[in-house]
Formats: C-alpha cells, structure tokens, sequence
C-alpha cells in the first residue's frame, strides 16, 4: 500500500514537472516565433502588451493620477461654464495654455483664451490686448472661433519661422460643396494667428465629424504631421488619422481600429482623442480620450437642481470620465488594455454631469520626478475649473506582481548600448531582478537571475547590475529576452543606454 502511494506520488511530481516543462517550452517557442522587436536605446513603456510575451502572477496595473490643485478657473465672463477643449505643452522656458470660452454676446460665439506658466503648476492669463469685448481689449482671448482651436509647437526643422506655431480649428462655413471642415491657422508668436488659405481637410472626405477637439503634431519618428480627427462611426464616436508632409496636403483619413472590439467601433464612446508623443519615448502615442456615458444619468433631479447646471452643456442626462489607450507611431490601431477609467469623477456632485472629467490635450513635465495631466471639471457649471492630476514619469502604467512574487517575459528584443536602466519602484521587503536570455529561454552566462544584483527602492533611473557589474555591451545587437522577477514592486519603463 505504501510503496503504491509513492509510486503515485513520485508519478504526479513527474506529471506536474512535465506540464511545467511543457508549459517553458510553450513559451519559449512563442516567442521564437516571434520577430524580435528593434528597440535601440529608446525608452519603452510598459503601457500596453507590446513588449510582454507571458505574465505569470503579475499584471498591467493602471496608474491612478493624485490631486494637483486648480491650475485654472474659468471666472472671466468671456469663459463661463463651457470653457472646455484645452490644449497644453512646453515652449522652452514657458508652459502654454490654449481653451474655449464662451462669450457673453448675442449668437452664443466662442472664444480662443490663453494662459501661461512658468512650471506647469502656476497659471496666470496676461492682459493680450487683442481682442475687444464690452470695449475693453483687457483680456486674455486671442479669437473668435465657433469652436475651438487647437494649437500645438511646429518641432518640424523645415517649418518657416513665422510659422513656428500652427493650429487646426473645425469650421461650420462652407468650402466648395463642403458643410464642415478643418481648416489650419499659423503663427509666429503663438498669439497673433493668421488663418492659412485653403481647408486643411473636408467633411466629405470620409463623411467626417469635425465638431469637437481634432489633434494635429508634428511625429519626430515618422517625419510627418499627424492629425487624430473626431469622427463617428454607427453612430458611436471614435478617431480617424490622416498625415501630411507640408501641413497643406492631406492623406486620405484612415479610421482608426480599437483592440478592445477589433474594428473601428469603440467600446464607448470616446469623445474626444487628445493623442500626443509621450516627451520621454516619441513613438509611444498616449492618448487619453473623454468616455461618455451617454444616457447614464447618476444625479437626482434635487441635486441637479441645486447645481444650476445650464443644459446647452448636456445637462445631468449622462456621465463621463476619461480613459487611456496607446498606438504607436505609424499604427492606426488603438491599444484599449485598459478598460477601467484612468481619470474617474471623484467626489462631488459637480463632476457626475454630462461631458465633464474630460482630460485636456497635453502631458508636461512639472517636476524631477513628475509629470501633470489637465481635466476639465464641473462643465456647464459657474464653478467650473481645470484641475490638475500628477503622475511619476512614464507613470501611467505598470507591471506590478504581490509579495508572493511574479515573473514578466518579454518578446525577443535587439538592443544597443551597454547598460540596461529601469524605472521602478518596490516596497520595503519587495525587490526586483531581472535575467538576460537567448530566444530560445536559456539564460546567458554572467546574466541569470542567480547572477543579478537585487534591486530594492525607487527610482526612476536605476542600471542593474550583475554581480557588481552593469556591461551588456557583448549583447547589444542580438535577439535576447528580459525575464523579470517582481515581488511587490512596479516596473513602469526599461531602456538600453551607453550614457
């Protein structure tokens, strides 16, 4: 009886060290068959599956933005309660703000305000002197526009100096036989615009949806502009892309496809894109889209009431909140790992209303170790205002694993350089280490997981080493995976160096 228990045993123990083997190998030949990815000596974010082959007791983990303070009221009579679709970057020394008011005078007309900062953090509006309103040019308005004009800084080395600005805005006029359109504003200044001649793009070219914030940059990876324009599809917004050497002629607008759903229909309703290089890795696009619940009304008719929302901003039949998505340069896929809201309403019935906690277009550094997103709050409410929510750098996402541990495998990757930097963080009793290995899982001598020096802090700039020692120059050039070992720890980017 005894020596049959044992045979039983020692039998399950082979079992279950087959399955096991059986599983490594199922992984490695996963990955050897895929193509190793090129990554040189960018910064990679662990803010989709683009690099991860296999996790086991660890997870992607959505960051959650901490409270930052008001960066903006929108107090001024020329603002009001529908200041909304702003735009912010850096311009050397100086943080730029762009926004939508609404003016105070017949027909209901917008206005293009303007504030700037000296950190990100503090925001004044200047006195520009450009505009008249009740008689007085004493504001901080630079136009009229009947919606919303987004401006972004031309990093394009060929652009002219006096168009070191540029701007699209959605226009309702007619061009041609056209209703709706694009059309394009330069400026040598960021103050003074001047609108460019012909449309940048028409509705009728893919039957599009130009009324809300249509994002255009210049991508230093792809040698072109890109825009990201509002459209709809089954009646379900989303975002076409569309791309231009000169600014002036346009691709064909390609509609973007969402991996949530595998088609160009969104899971939600994604008002607005707000994509943009992330200042730290430019092939990574973050966009952080405004989530509307339409229908989904969570405040009672009393607390409605006592709001005094004005209902031209959709009132209190719906809520929103904003979410995060990622492509890549050159992609017309949105990556939508992340279905859980990246900015959620929080506290207060002033934010369960119709079109609020809508993230502004823009990600700023505003300290050494952070960076500051916007969101629009209290919308169609005389209280409404900018916030500003804060986040560690490359810090919108992680691979997090519990104490118990956790193991990440990436893809075949082919680096240069000769050390290898992470920005991570671990508990007190966590750690991390991290194993070089050839495409086929067999660790490389000098580099296994026994070798690695363990690491415990956080830091955004941490070189691991190997017994002492950080060279990897030996394998710059070849296909090799990273196999890291979490316990409670958060690794947010990697990226090879020769600094």
């Amino acid at each position: 009886m005894k020596c049959d228990r044992w045979r039983k045993t020692i039998l399950l123990i082979f079992a279950l060290a087959d399955a096991a083997s059986c599983l490594l190998l199922a992984d490695v030949s996963s990955a050897a068959d895929q193509k190793p990815i090129s990554i040189g000596q960018r910064r990679e974010l662990f803010v989709d599956r683009e690099l991860i082959d296999r996790l086991q007791n660890a997870r992607l983990e959505l960051a959650r933005p901490q409270p930052g303070g008001t960066a903006v009221s929108y107090d001024k009579p020329w603002e009001g309660p529908f200041a909304f679709y702003t735009t912010v970057f850096r311009d050397g020394d100086k943080f730029r703000m762009y926004y939508r008011g609404a003016a105070n005078v017949p027909g209901f007309r917008y206005t293009v305000c303007y504030a700037e900062s000296a950190d990100g953090i503090v925001w004044r509006k200047p006195e520009l002197g450009i505009v008249e309103i009740d008689g007085s040019k004493a504001n901080n308005v630079l136009l009229f526009e009947n919606q919303c004009l987004v401006p972004f800084l031309d990093d394009n080395p060929q652009a002219p100096a006096d168009e070191r600005y540029k701007a699209n805005a959605f226009v309702e006029t007619r061009f041609g036989d056209a209703a709706t359109g694009l059309k394009g504003y330069v400026s040598a200044d960021g103050l003074h615009w001047r609108v460019c001649e012909q449309p940048l793009l028409l509705a009728a070219t893919l039957k599009n949806n130009f009324d809300s914030q249509n994002v255009i940059f210049w991508s230093e990876v792809e040698q072109q502009y890109v825009l990201f324009a509002r459209h709809s599809d089954a009646g379900v917004r989303a975002q076409s892309r569309a791309t231009s050497k000169d600014f002036k002629s346009w691709s064909q607008q390609t509609m973007m496809t969402y991996s949530d759903t595998g088609s160009t229909v969104p899971s939600a309703q994604l008002y607005t894109s707000q994509v943009q290089p992330y200042f730290r890795a430019p092939h990574v696009y973050i966009s952080m889209p405004g989530r509307l619940m339409q229908g989904r009304r969570v405040l009672s008719e009393k607390q409605a009431e006592r709001l005094e929302i004005d209902a031209r901003g959709g009132g209190a039949g719906d809520c929103a909140d904003g979410v995060l998505q990622v492509t890549r340069a050159g992609s017309t896929k949105f990556d939508r790992t992340f279905q859980e809201a990246l900015v959620r309403p929080g506290l207060g019935d002033g934010n369960w209303v119709s079109r609020t906690n809508y993230p502004a277009c823009g990600i700023v550094q505003t300290g050494p170790a952070e960076m500051s997103i916007y969101v629009q709050r209290h919308y169609g409410q005389k209280t409404a205002y900018l916030e500003r929510l804060t986040l560690r750098l490359d810090g919108f996402a992680s691979i997090r694993a519990p104490l118990s541990g956790g193991e990440l495998l990436t893809r075949p990757l082919v680096f240069s350089g000769s050390k290898l930097e992470l920005n991570c963080a671990t508990s007190a009793a966590g750690g991390l280490r991290v194993a070089l290995e050839n495409e086929q899982g067999e660790p490389l001598p000098g580099f296994t997981m026994a070798d690695c020096d363990e690491i415990i802090g956080d830091e955004l700039a941490r070189i691991v080493t190997w017994r002492g020692k950080q060279d990897v120059s030996a394998l710059s050039g070849q296909a090799v995976r990273l196999r890291f070992e979490l316990r409670d720890a958060d690794l947010y980017s990697l990226r090879f160096s020769s600094e």
